[in-house]
């Protein structure tokens, strides 16, 4: 090639390369964007819809509970009316066949429901509870810890006051009992002195003993002003005027076990249908050694017992000092256990977070009145 003709062809060349590298240019763009993905739509999850309420209506407790409960109230209202001076032995028969008017499991299981309807009464222990009923799955969550363990209801708050009104009603209901009982006991002394007739041996004395078994034996009816009062303490209609100081530390079985049933009746689990959960509750295995052995140790005293005097001191002692001494060994806190602390960690983690849980928030020392 020419040198000219290069001068020629070079420009050419320069012009071929660039049109080139310009349609390069403008097809890699195209190229690049017929290979660009799809976007990918992702679809956003939606919470779940809260959880509906449910009605929580009164508290609702079983006819046995109410009936168990006013059986034990008649009992301790009637055994402490009865008064110390005799005017002749069929007085002391009658006195004694009022004294003895006890079933043992009734007595037991009556402490128990009788302290479940005082718990009712305390309105920041049942607001407490009544916080956990509105939604089924707290309201299930709590039956299910309780009837694990009744200890749980030692984690709600309000616990102490309801405990405090318990224990301070109880023991008044005790005291009056066995100071009644001591003062029958110290009379059989003073009309053994005084009264000739004191000293006479009951003629059907055998037929008397007889009588005290069978009355033992058999529950009794709640008086019907006792009941028609229970019914409206239960469901808050007509609540009782009581007023206590919070019980703190550790609490008694039967204190534990009318807490727990007044929880259960809050939300609702403590119905005529509900007496699987019920009973269990009410059986305390533990406090009926104590009324077993008063009925045991008055008919070893009434089958060797011969004037009415002697009688007397059994009425006394056994029939009715020794029931009121039982009933304050139930509200008897055990020994402080360590364990119990770290079982109720254990038991509220899972609705800790809920209202009404974890510490009392009673100010000790605080009086109760309703």
């Amino acid at each position: 090639m020419t040198i000219p003709t290069a001068r020629v062809f070079a420009p050419l060349c320069a012009v071929a390369l660039a049109a080139l590298c310009l349609a390069v240019g403008f097809a890699a763009p195209a190229e690049a964007r017929s290979k660009k993905k799809e976007p990918v739509i992702v679809a956003v999850q939606q919470p779940p819809p809260p959880e509906p309420e449910i009605p929580v209506g009164p508290p609702t407790l079983a006819h046995y509970v109410i009936d168990t409960a006013g059986a034990y109230a008649t009992y301790m209202r009637t055994a402490s009316g009865i008064g110390a001076k005799f005017s002749d032995g069929p007085s002391v028969t009658s006195a004694l066949l009022i004294g003895v008017r006890s079933e043992k499991r009734q007595l037991q299981q009556g402490v128990v429901a009788y302290a479940a309807i005082l718990a009712l009464q305390d309105p920041s222990y049942v607001s407490a509870v009544r916080g956990f009923a509105s939604h089924a799955s707290t309201r299930d969550a709590m039956v299910r810890y309780i009837l694990a363990d009744p200890n749980y209801v030692l984690a709600i708050a309000g616990h102490e006051t309801a405990a405090g009104l318990i224990v301070a009603t109880l023991n008044a209901q005790a005291n009056q009992l066995e100071t009644a009982g001591e003062a029958v006991r110290k009379s059989s002394y003073s009309i053994q002195l005084k009264a000739p007739w004191s000293k006479k041996p009951a003629p059907n004395q055998a037929a008397i003993l007889e009588q005290v078994k069978l009355l033992s034996s058999s529950g009794i009816a709640p008086a019907d002003d006792l009941k028609a009062q229970l019914t409206g303490a239960s469901d808050g209609s007509a609540a009782l005027v009581l007023a206590g100081s919070p019980a703190l530390g550790p609490q008694s079985q039967a204190v534990v076990r009318g807490m727990a049933l007044a929880a259960l009746a809050v939300l609702g689990k403590a119905g005529d249908e509900d007496m699987a959960y019920v009973m269990p509750l009410l059986v305390n295995d533990g406090d009926g050694f104590c009324f077993n052995m008063s009925k045991l140790n008055l008919y070893q005293c009434l089958s060797v017992a011969r004037p009415y005097y002697e009688d007397v001191y059994c009425l006394g002692l056994h029939a009715m000092a020794d029931t009121g001494r039982c009933v304050k060994g139930a509200l008897e806190p055990p020994d402080a256990d360590p364990r119990l602390a770290a079982t109720l960690v254990t038991a509220v983690t899972p609705v800790s977070t809920a209202p009404g849980i974890g510490p009392a928030t009673g100010a000790a020392g605080s009086s109760i009145a309703q």
